[in-house]
């Protein structure tokens, strides 16, 4: 079976090769989601001066918070999602279908050389039974 699939796939890489108007290039979108997870981050330390202190910006957000000599510091990044297309060209190949009438034109020689065949043997048995008959 692999075989034949080599050779059918050389027959028609000749036939490309010297037929190109036999290839159709199209082009595949393919949307790819992205998801970039959440970071968190705590940490505490000591500080002396200090009060409530809170930062946005974008997706990042840091507090900073002091209860008495402890200091509580948290900074947090959102979870985003970003979609990105990437484009794939690709070649198929171009099959025509053949009309009745084609067929008929492409089987035509051999439907004509049937009739002339059986008339052949028509004509013969007429002939073989002519001789055969009267005795």
């Amino acid at each position: 079976m692999e075989k034949k699939f080599r050779r059918a796939e050389r027959k028609i890489e000749k036939l490309t090769i010297r037929y190109p108007e036999l290839l159709k290039k199209d082009t595949i979108n393919d949307t790819i989601k992205i998801t970039i997870p959440q970071v968190q981050v705590d940490t505490i330390f000591n500080s002396t001066d200090g009060d409530t202190v809170t930062l946005f910006k974008d997706r990042l957000r840091v507090q900073y918070v002091r209860q008495g000599d402890t200091v509580y510091l948290s900074g947090e990044c959102q979870a985003d999602t970003i979609y990105q297309t990437i484009s794939i060209p690709v070649e198929q190949v171009v099959v025509r279908k053949e009309t009745i009438l084609e067929q008929i034109e492409k089987h035509s020689k051999r439907l004509i050389w049937l009739f002339v065949i059986l008339a052949i043997l028509y004509v013969a048995i007429r002939i073989i039974w002519k001789f055969i008959k009267p005795l």
